[in-house]
């Protein structure tokens, strides 16, 4: 009979060491220490083939979870690299945006400068055109003999665009037509706002109004005061500025003088 408090290792343990210890074909019972060795003999053998299964089947977990662990990680690196793959195409997609809004912004800003530099260009040929015109209406207006009735487009008002009205003639317009840098760079400002005044000195302008229609004297009377007036102001701006710039400059004259003496002593 088995005890009933026997584990099944140590009941299947007995049972084998019982029938070991049973006489087989003439075989002779074991002695007690024979039977108690064979117990432990026995025993130890089960134990050590349960330990050894045991860690069979804990490598083999083990294994499986190193597996499993691997196949997350291998997982988790596929979907990081996945996104770092979209990273850098969302990157490189909004680089290219960029650059070609930047490019775009260059063109068009390349398009503008042309486009100012064309105009600038186009309206310096104007006024240098403009210029010589007047240069040469002047010329024939004095060679001209006293015959001639002028009207009030015949004179060679300074402004870019023939005024038809003395309400054209403006003194922006007379300062932008005379200072330009288009024409006279051997002129100063002061040179040509001189030269422009003797010419549309009342008194030296008397003779060619005395030859103007009557019905236009009066406009061109007035057109003429327009000027003079304008060009006595650009004079007076001008002999200012000159007054400042000698003001300034005489200034550091004397900070210069100041200082070096100051070192000196």
């Amino acid at each position: 009979m088995h005890d009933r408090h026997e584990n099944p290792t140590e009941q299947w343990v007995n049972d084998q060491i019982h029938l070991a210890s049973r006489p087989n074909y003439g075989r002779r019972w074991m002695k007690p220490s024979e039977t108690e060795e064979l117990h432990h003999r026995m025993r130890d053998e089960f134990l050590y083939e349960h330990e050894v299964e045991a860690h069979g089947w804990m490598a083999y977990e083990e294994e499986m979870r190193r597996r499993t662990r691997e196949r997350e990680e291998e997982k988790n690196r596929l979907i990081q690299n996945e996104v770092r793959r979209i990273q850098a195409r969302v990157r490189q997609r909004r680089d290219s945006e960029r650059h070609i809004i930047a490019e775009e912004r260059r063109r068009e800003a390349e398009k503008a400068k042309e486009k100012v530099m064309r105009e600038r260009a186009r309206l310096e040929r104007a006024i240098i055109d403009a210029w010589n015109v007047y240069e040469l209406r002047w010329v024939a207006l004095s060679a001209a003999y006293d015959g001639i009735v002028l009207k009030f487009r015949d004179i060679p008002w300074p402004l870019l665009t023939p005024p038809l009205t003395p309400s054209e003639i403006t003194p922006e317009g007379i300062g932008a037509f005379i200072l330009s840098t288009a024409h006279s760079p051997e002129q100063s400002p002061k040179e040509r706002i001189r030269a422009a005044l003797l010419r549309w000195h009342p008194d030296r302008f008397s003779r060619v109004l005395g030859r103007v229609r009557e019905s236009e004297r009066n406009a061109v009377e007035e057109g003429v005061g327009i000027v003079v007036r304008c060009l006595n102001d650009l004079l007076t701006k001008d002999n200012k500025a000159s007054q400042v710039v000698s003001t300034v400059s005489h200034q550091n004259v004397a900070l210069r003088s100041t200082h070096t003496q100051s070192i000196t002593d």
